[in-house]
């Protein structure tokens, strides 16, 4: 990937989640980008990760922030609600 190329891919991750990542080779030939996370299909959130040395390194990154991400969402998710309940 030439300096200002931008490269742009899919990735599948655990559970239903998934992400698009824009990667950006920059200047000074480093890797950082935009990572979109996707759960069935529905934008989740976003991860932007900065100056990676490889763009194997980069990739690494987002998927392992993508995958803390999603883990922390479905825990959240699992977690009983407080709303609602009453004092004993």
């Amino acid at each position: 990937m030439n300096p200002a190329q931008q490269l742009q891919l899919l990735v599948d991750l655990p559970d239903g989640w998934s992400s698009r990542i824009d990667i950006k080779r920059t200047t000074n030939g480093r890797y950082a980008g935009v990572a979109e996370l996707n759960l069935r299909g529905l934008r989740r959130g976003v991860l932007v990760f900065m100056q990676q040395p490889t763009l194997e390194a980069a990739l690494q990154r987002v998927r392992l922030r993508a995958s803390q991400f999603a883990r922390e969402r479905l825990v959240s998710q699992d977690a009983p609600s407080k709303r609602g309940a009453r004092p004993a």
